[in-house]
């Protein structure tokens, strides 16, 4: 899927506005105001918290017992993408999957009997049954920018003279979630835990001691982990800042050479424990001992 481009992907350059007195400003002027502003709070996000999901955004199913009714679904929730931009969801978001399925299989059958010169390959859904029992799919968040509203404004480009130019006057900082057959021929993988470098962190609870210390110290001196650790979940072509929420496995058998495979909407599993969490800061200062100030 394409989604609009961003002044924030790629980060820019922390450029900001020079102002002098009786300097006229334009567009880019503002532009740049907004792309630093955002770009500094981006890259803090990401630096300092890291990316994945806040809050919410559980992955989960209505449990319809009419099958062909049966909605996957997306809590209400927060993220931070891979360029520090923030991913709220204010509602529960839903797909009826059996639709979704039956789409994907048609999208490709269409295109075997009938191809057209030019339209993008559309791969044979058994291709997902990674295990011969189950269809891969993936579920992730992606950061979109809408326009909202219309004002009036000068015309442009070829048509100076218009009396009746309207543009947006709005930005919303908005989302899609995009659901994937993981078709792709590379072993899918979910997210690697960032600071997962062999034999260079301690145990979960273990005490900090001056060789763990440095060894930390190291990692972020090299940066080799953390904001540094690859990407490896996505497919290929895929917006790369996107949030990885949930592997779903629905069970199947592969059809036929030229047949799409069937499918059981009754046997669903969902893993949303492998995505990336960001964790809170007064979390971890609870986990350390750290009070609230709100203890009896």
């Amino acid at each position: 899927m394409a989604t609009p481009s961003d002044s924030l992907n790629p980060p820019p350059a922390p450029q900001r506005v020079y102002y002098t007195t009786g300097r006229m400003l334009g567009v880019d002027d503002f532009q740049a105001d907004q792309d630093y502003h955002r770009g500094r709070l981006a890259r803090a996000l990401v630096q300092l918290y890291g990316t994945g999901t806040v809050s919410g955004l559980l992955v989960q199913t209505d449990g319809n017992a009419n099958v062909t009714q049966l909605e996957l679904q997306v809590t209400a929730g927060m993220a931070i993408d891979r360029v520090g931009r923030i991913i709220e969801v204010p509602r529960t978001v839903c797909i009826v999957l059996n639709n979704w399925l039956s789409q994907q299989i048609q999208a490709w059958q269409s295109q075997i009997t009938n191809p057209v010169a030019g339209q993008a390959v559309i791969s044979d859904p058994n291709l997902a049954i990674r295990d011969g029992k189950n269809l891969m799919c993936d579920v992730f968040a992606t950061f979109v920018p809408c326009t909202r509203g219309l004002t009036p404004c000068f015309a442009a480009q070829d048509d100076y003279d218009a009396t009746d130019a309207f543009s947006a006057n709005r930005w919303l900082d908005s989302f899609a979630m995009q659901l994937v057959l993981r078709t792709d021929i590379n072993p899918p993988l979910t997210p690697v835990d960032p600071w997962k470098t062999a034999g260079a962190l301690p145990a979960a609870g273990a005490t900090l001691t001056a060789s763990t210390e440095a060894t930390l110290q190291n990692l972020l001196l090299n940066a080799t982990a953390g904001p540094a650790a690859p990407a490896v979940e996505y497919p290929p072509g895929f917006d790369t800042t996107s949030i990885f929420l949930a592997r779903v496995l629905i069970a199947a058998t592969k059809g036929s050479p030229g047949q799409p495979p069937t499918y059981d909407l009754t046997q669903i599993s969902i893993d949303n424990n492998s995505r990336l969490f960001v964790y809170p800061a007064a979390l971890l200062a609870r986990l350390t001992g750290l009070g609230s100030g709100t203890e009896s």
